[in-house]
């Protein structure tokens, strides 16, 4: 079992989708089997999810690494499959996404702490990504 954080691309509500695996969702959205909540538009996108870690005894504690990064690992091939990459532009691209100026889709990339402190002050919502990217922008 998957748990993605949705949002409707109409209303903006965030909600909660539980899925066998990321084709399952895939196939619910394209069929639009996938309805929010609050307006019941069939325009939802993913959103970030963290990793589910569990508090476990010592004698796992090797076992929770593994676990750990494993899920780092999904949520990598998740974001760079399904997330455009735009770099250092991050910041500019967030906020032409925020005011229309472009597409809105999933994004991600670098910024400096005074470039994500201008984002939370726009009120444009981000969250840290527990990897770097591998990708180079020119």
């Amino acid at each position: 079992m998957i748990v993605f954080n949705l949002i409707c691309t109409e209303c903006e509500y965030p909600f909660e989708g539980w899925f066998d695996n990321t084709l399952a969702f895939n196939n619910q959205k394209k069929n639009k089997l996938i309805n929010c909540p609050n307006c019941e538009s069939s325009n939802i996108k993913k959103t970030l999810v963290a990793p589910n870690i569990s508090k476990k005894s010592n004698s796992k504690k090797i076992k929770n690494k593994k676990t750990l990064a494993s899920n780092i690992n999904k949520i990598k091939k998740i974001v760079e499959e399904n997330f455009d990459y735009v770099g250092e532009k991050f910041t500019e691209e967030a906020k032409k996404i925020k005011y229309g100026e472009s597409n809105d889709r999933p994004i991600y990339g670098e910024a400096t702490v005074e470039q994500t402190k201008e984002l939370i002050d726009e009120d444009i919502s981000i969250t840290p990504l527990p990897f770097q990217s591998n990708k180079k922008t020119n």
